[in-house]
């Protein structure tokens, strides 16, 4: 089974039956997280998952292709929902969304695609989302809510904060911390030892030599400063 729900008292050995699950968000992002949900072994215990959008947030061309998948599309959450599962690639609106859930008492839910190697001490980090074909090293760290899309790699030591979002085919090397809320793009290369503050973005395919200072966006090969975000 690879979807696990924290909940308080659980321990390393027990798993918690997601029953009602709410997916939070609606978008191209949302559909390829239900795409890993949907790949996940047949017997992964949820009796429905529902699709959160704000209102007026949703086009029509969005809304329908939920429609057609056979999920009910919301723009409340459901009372009798157990579980959340943010569902967008804004690192700042995947913190709203989780805070808007806690608040409403619903506890973290994660997926980890089948095809992905991600130690068993980690699956259990609230809202973490793995990708097909990714990999996840030895001795690595992952914060709450982090997106690794598809092809990934972290390497051995690595420290990734909350709601860090790595997108396809990111190349994270050994020792690496990436703060809270870090945002990298299609395939970026990260090299050993390297941090990147809080809130920072890596352009796609920027090759990062040097540390990258919070709040900055860099680009290029070699990563250079493009601005404070």
């Amino acid at each position: 089974m690879v979807l696990f729900p924290l909940v308080g008292r659980a321990t390393s050995e027990e798993r918690v039956v997601v029953r009602r699950l709410v997916v939070m968000g609606a978008g191209g992002h949302a559909r390829e997280v239900l795409d890993v949900l949907e790949s996940l072994p047949e017997g992964t215990a949820w009796e429905r998952v529902t699709v959160f959008a704000e209102p007026g947030a949703t086009t029509p061309g969005a809304a329908a292709l939920i429609w057609q998948r056979g999920h009910e599309l919301v723009d409340v959450l459901p009372t009798d929902a157990t579980h959340h599962l943010p569902a967008v690639g804004d690192p700042a609106l995947r913190r709203r969304f989780a805070e808007l859930a806690e608040r409403h008492g619903l506890l973290p839910a994660g997926a980890v695609s089948p095809s992905s190697t991600v130690p068993e001490a980690l699956r259990g980090v609230p809202g973490l989302v793995v990708f097909p074909r990714s990999h996840v090293s030895t001795n690595v760290t992952l914060g709450a809510h982090c997106h690794l899309n598809t092809g990934c790699q972290v390497s051995h030591d690595g420290r990734l904060g909350d709601r860090v979002t790595l997108g396809p085919g990111v190349l994270v090397a050994g020792g690496v911390t990436i703060e809270d809320d870090a945002f990298l793009g299609i395939g970026a290369v990260v090299l050993p030892g390297r941090r990147i503050g809080r809130a920072a973005v890596v352009g796609a395919g920027a090759v990062v030599v040097h540390d990258v200072a919070p709040g900055t966006t860099v680009a290029g090969n070699p990563a250079r400063p493009l601005g404070l975000r």
